[in-house]
Formats: C-alpha cells, sequence, structure tokens
C-alpha cells in the first residue's frame, strides 16, 4: 500500500526541483495537486489504519491485564485463603497443646509439692527415731545390751535417711522436669504469639483483598457494561508475546516461589515439631509424677512399716523386762525372807552358844572341887570320868556351835549383798523399762513447724497400766531411784 504513494512522492519532489529552475506562473500542476490530495487520504487511510490496530492491541492488552489482574486477586485471594486456614489450624493445635502443657505444669508443681511434704513428713518420725535412740542410750550400763530395739531403730532410722535421699533425688528430678516445662511453655506462647501477630496481618489482608477483588470486579463489570467490551471473564487468551514475557517471569519467578512453598513447608514442619517435643515433654513428666507417686507411698509404707515395727519390738522388750522384773521381786521377797530366817537362826545360835556357858562352869566348878578329896580319895571315878566326857562334848558343841555362827554370818552377809544387787538390778531394770515407756508414750508431731517428740495421750493410759509410778520425761534423764516394783 506504501509503495506507489512513495514512488509519487519521490516524482512530485524531483517535478518541484525542476520546475523551480524554471519561471512559471503556477507552482503545481494539476496531476500534482491530485497526486499530493491522494497522498494526504492515504496517508489518513494509512493512520486511521494504524488507530484501529493499536485500538484492537489496547483493547486486547487491557483485557489480558484485567483477566490476569483477576487471576492474580484470585490466587492471592486463595493463597491467603489458605494460609489463614493453615495458620488457625496450626495455632488450635500449638493451643491447645499450650493449655495440656500448663495443665501437666501445674499437676508436676503439685506432685512436687506432694514430694516435698512426704520429705517433712519424715523429719518428725526420723527426730522421734533419733530422740528414741538418744533415751535409751541413758539406760544403766548393765542395760545397755543391743536387743530387738536397738535393731529395730537403727533400720527405721536408715529407711528413713533413705527415704529422705530418694524424695530429695526425686524433688531435683521435678524441678528439672518442671523447668523444662516452663521453657517449653514459654517456646509455645512466644510462637503462639508471633502466629497470632502473622495471621491478625493475613486475616488484615484477606479481608482487604477481598475488599479489593470486589471493587475491582464490579469496576470491570462496569467498564465492560459501558464500552461494549466483553467481559474480562470471556477474554481471549493472551497473546503469543505475552505468553512468552510470562514464561520468562515464570522462569525467573521459579526459583521465589519453590523457595517460599519450602519456607512454608518448614514453618509447618517447626510448628509440628514444637507441637511434638512438648508431648514428649508431657509423657515424660506423666512417668515423673507416676514414678513420684509411688515413690511417695512406697517410702511411707516403709516409713511406717519401719516404725510399726520398732514399736512391736519396743512394746516385746517392756514385756520382756516385766517378766524379768516380777522374777526379781519374787527373788528379793524369797531372799529377804530368808535373811530374816537367818537372823532369827543366828539368834538362836547365839542362844544355845549362851546357854552352853553355865554346863560348862558346873563341869569346871565341880571338877575343882573334886580336886579338893583327899589324897586316899582323889582317884580317877566314873564321876570323874563323866565330868570330862560332859566337858569335852560341852566344848565340842561349843566349837560347833561357833562355827555355825560364823557359817550364819557369812550367809547373812551374802544374802545382804545378793539383796543389794537383786536391788540394783531391779532399779536398774525399773529405769531401763521407764525409758522404754518413755519412748513408747511419745509420737511424732511438729510444734511451731519444729519437727518433736511429744506426749501421746492414747498412749499415755496404757503406759500407766504397766507402770503406774511411771512418769513421763521428754527431756531430761530419767530419776535413777525408782521405785522396786512395778505394781
Amino acid at each position: 500500500d506504501f509503495t506507489p504513494n512513495r514512488c509519487a512522492l519521490a516524482t512530485f519532489v524531483a517535478r518541484r526541483a525542476r520546475d523551480a529552475q524554471q519561471p512559471a506562473m503556477s507552482m503545481h500542476t494539476t496531476q500534482e495537486w491530485a497526486q499530493s490530495a491522494q497522498y494526504n487520504v492515504h496517508q489518513a487511510q494509512a493512520a486511521h489504519r494504524k488507530a484501529m490496530d493499536q485500538q484492537d492491541r489496547s483493547s486486547r492488552a487491557c483485557g489480558e491485564v484485567v483477566s490476569d489482574n483477576m487471576g492474580m486477586y484470585g490466587e492471592l485471594h486463595s493463597s491467603l485463603e489458605h494460609k489463614v486456614k493453615t495458620s488457625q489450624r496450626l495455632l488450635d493445635k500449638l493451643q491447645h497443646r499450650a493449655q495440656s502443657v500448663e495443665n501437666s505444669l501445674q499437676h508436676t508443681r503439685q506432685t512436687l509439692m506432694k514430694l516435698e511434704d512426704a520429705l517433712v513428713a519424715k523429719d518428725a518420725p526420723l527426730t522421734l527415731c533419733t530422740w528414741r535412740m538418744e533415751q535409751r542410750e541413758r539406760r544403766p550400763l548393765k542395760e545397755q545390751v543391743r536387743d530387738g530395739v536397738e535393731v529395730c531403730l537403727e533400720v527405721e532410722k536408715a529407711t528413713l535417711i533413705d527415704a529422705q535421699r530418694k524424695l530429695k533425688e526425686f524433688i531435683k528430678k521435678t524441678k528439672a522436669t518442671i523447668h523444662a516445662l516452663e521453657s517449653k511453655l514459654d517456646e509455645l506462647r512466644h510462637d503462639i504469639q508471633q502466629k497470632t501477630q502473622a495471621l491478625s496481618v493475613d486475616e488484615l489482608c484477606l479481608r482487604t483483598t477481598s475488599r479489593s477483588l470486589e471493587t475491582v470486579a464490579d469496576r470491570n463489570a462496569y467498564m465492560a457494561a459501558r464500552s461494549g467490551t466483553p467481559n474480562s471473564r470471556n477474554l481471549p487468551p493472551p497473546s503469543h508475546a505475552r505468553r512468552r514475557t510470562q514464561g520468562a517471569q515464570a522462569a525467573r519467578h521459579e526459583v521465589s516461589a519453590h523457595e517460599s512453598a519450602r519456607n512454608e513447608v518448614v514453618r509447618q514442619q517447626e510448628a509440628l515439631r514444637l507441637n511434638q517435643s512438648a508431648v514428649h515433654r508431657e509423657e515424660a513428666a506423666k512417668e515423673l509424677r507416676d514414678e513420684a507417686q509411688k515413690l511417695i507411698q512406697r517410702t511411707q509404707r516403709s516409713a511406717e512399716e519401719a516404725t510399726m515395727k520398732s514399736d512391736k519390738s519396743m512394746k516385746e522388750r517392756v514385756n520382756e523386762n516385766q517378766h524379768v522384773r516380777r522374777r526379781l521381786e519374787t527373788e528379793l521377797r524369797e531372799t529377804c525372807h530368808q535373811i530374816n530366817l537367818t537372823k532369827t537362826t543366828i539368834h538362836d545360835t547365839k542362844t544355845q552358844i549362851r546357854s552352853l556357858e553355865e554346863p560348862m562352869e558346873l563341869t569346871s566348878t565341880c571338877a575343882s572341887w573334886r580336886k579338893q578329896r583327899a589324897a586316899k580319895e582323889h582317884i580317877q571315878d566314873p564321876v570323874t570320868t563323866t565330868l570330862q566326857e560332859h566337858q569335852m562334848t560341852l566344848l565340842k558343841c561349843h566349837e560347833d556351835l561357833r562355827q555355825h555362827h560364823q557359817n550364819e554370818k557369812s550367809i547373812l552377809q551374802e544374802l545382804q549383798e545378793k539383796k543389794e544387787q537383786l536391788k540394783e538390778d531391779l532399779r536398774d531394770k525399773t529405769c531401763a523399762l521407764h525409758i522404754d515407756l518413755n519412748c513408747l508414750t511419745h509420737e511424732a508431731t511438729c510444734l511451731n513447724g519444729k519437727p518433736s517428740p511429744a506426749i501421746s495421750r492414747q498412749r499415755l493410759p496404757k503406759a500407766m497400766k504397766v507402770d503406774p509410778t511411771f512418769v513421763p520425761n521428754p527431756g531430761h534423764a530419767m530419776i535413777v531411784q525408782m521405785p522396786l516394783t512395778a505394781r
């Protein structure tokens, strides 16, 4: 279309140059005039065609832009909606896990309080056990035997100390678990705070995008209806040039899209790992709580059994002591009776020895008188023989009685010594009995927040039935001068 016009224009320019050299009255010929008008018409038509082509291209570009814009709006809206739902799901899971961790933390703290209470509860029995051992160390030397009570008290003390050691170890573990749960809860709360803030931003973007999408859709529909152009949803696909441009952009943004998708996957995986690690912490805390509860019950049961064995052994020792003391009392009464009989025998022997003095004096007087007989009558007659035999018999009897008297005095002294020994032994056993009764009448209590043995109102009457003269004495040594009877 443009080649003839260019040739005509060249011819016209050439002729004008040639005619400019020749003087003429008119500047243009009719042919040139017609050609000039024809040239202008062709130029205008070419401009019209270019304008129409540009209009068509612009209309297509606008349609493609509107289509792409609406498509990107849809993709953005869908991406935001999916991100909001994912964030809400993660937030619900993390909030549920945080609440569960907080409940587990409260239960673990309660377990810690129970462990500490159990540890404190062992102080009073341990104080009572130690006090009983100290009290029994004050027994008389003869009564300081390694009996069953001492063995049971040592076992009880070792049991209580071992229980306290185990409880302290579990308290340490429980505190470490509480610290781990608190750290995990802080981590969950921090992640929840960040995700809540990001969710609020995404929800704001989603609401804004929805409003903007509606506005743009309405405006596009209005402009399409006004201009008579097809709706953006019914526009033809973009041109090859735009497709090539989109292909180049997709290649350029492929790495970014892959990176963003990977980041989202990593974000979700980190949230799931955080949730799973919190689950593991909760499971470990629950196992620790169960073990702590079993330990509390086990230590309580072992402490109670050890205390019951000590009390039982002490009661058996009291009964044994009472049995021995009754034997000693019986033997002491029998010894006193023998002492009285021996004293009576000594008195009788003394009387009998004194009764021999008169016959001995008689035989001596008679013998002295018979020496005064006349020489012819001074013979060894039967009277003389009888007097001599009588005198010898009296001497022998006196010697026998004197020997018996010495033996009786020795026996009396021995009986008195045995009596004192029995008294001392009974006194020692009474002292030991009162010490054991004193240990039995006291129970483990806490006074003013401190563990201290105190007299039990239920046990004191039972101890008084064993020995009415018993007086409980928690702070001082037992009185040595005790009554000699337990009745």
